[in-house]
């Protein structure tokens, strides 16, 4: 009789372990996921934004953004940012994309205006991505695959760019040819790319357009 019981017990247990471990296993995949890597530092990333500028060319105006939890002066975060060119409107086409010109605006291409942050205090002032205390990379070579586009995202960059050290906001050091890459598996929150004009900051130039990126920190 005894053993019995302890057979009922032990069947019960495996049975809640089992649960237990495919519940667990449906949450991990449902989360969202992904790094972001400049030489020896690596930050999760946790939500995606995909927007969308318009047709340019033969091809559409795309922007792709990620982002940590937290772009805080508390503890290092991270934002990364590509502007492509995609042969899908309100999409990446599935893909490689290589370095490329923005006015040959050329699908399956991504510009020099990407930008990947990695540290503390990340903002977007005046339309541009900023950084207190950490690292500003801008891609000069690489490849930004995009192996699934439907209700997730699956989207990796491998590459080099040039990286500028930021301490207490003023540039430190600058280095090139830095090796960087990022990954993320999941959502992506879609908004049409607004534009707006800023001052040259020299008499006699006309305004410069720049993009608003307060999608990713609103």
């Amino acid at each position: 009789m005894n053993n019995n019981i302890k057979l009922l017990v032990l069947a019960c247990i495996m049975i809640l372990s089992s649960c237990s471990g495919e519940s667990e296993s449906g949450q991990d995949t449902n989360a969202n996921k992904g790094f972001l890597k400049i030489g020896s530092q690596t930050v999760e990333l946790s939500q995606g934004y995909l927007e969308n500028f318009g047709i340019r060319g033969n091809a559409y105006n795309i922007d792709f953004s990620l982002r940590s939890k937290s772009i805080s002066a508390a503890e290092d975060g991270a934002v990364v940012y590509f502007e492509l060119f995609s042969s899908l409107q309100n999409n990446l086409a599935k893909g490689d994309y290589s370095y490329g010109g923005f006015s040959e605006a050329t699908a399956y291409t991504f510009t020099k205006w990407g930008q990947s942050l990695l540290g503390k205090n990340i903002n977007a002032e005046k339309g541009a991505l900023s950084i207190t205390d950490g690292t500003s990379i801008r891609p000069t070579e690489g490849t930004f695959k995009v192996t699934e586009n439907g209700e997730k995202y699956k989207v990796s960059f491998a590459g080099k760019g040039t990286a500028s050290i930021y301490k207490d906001g003023v540039i430190a050091a600058t280095q090139n040819n830095v090796s960087f890459s990022m990954q993320y598996f999941g959502d992506v929150k879609k908004s049409e790319g607004k534009i707006f004009s800023s001052s040259a900051g020299k008499k006699g130039l006309s305004p410069i357009a720049e993009k608003d990126h307060s999608p990713i920190f609103n």
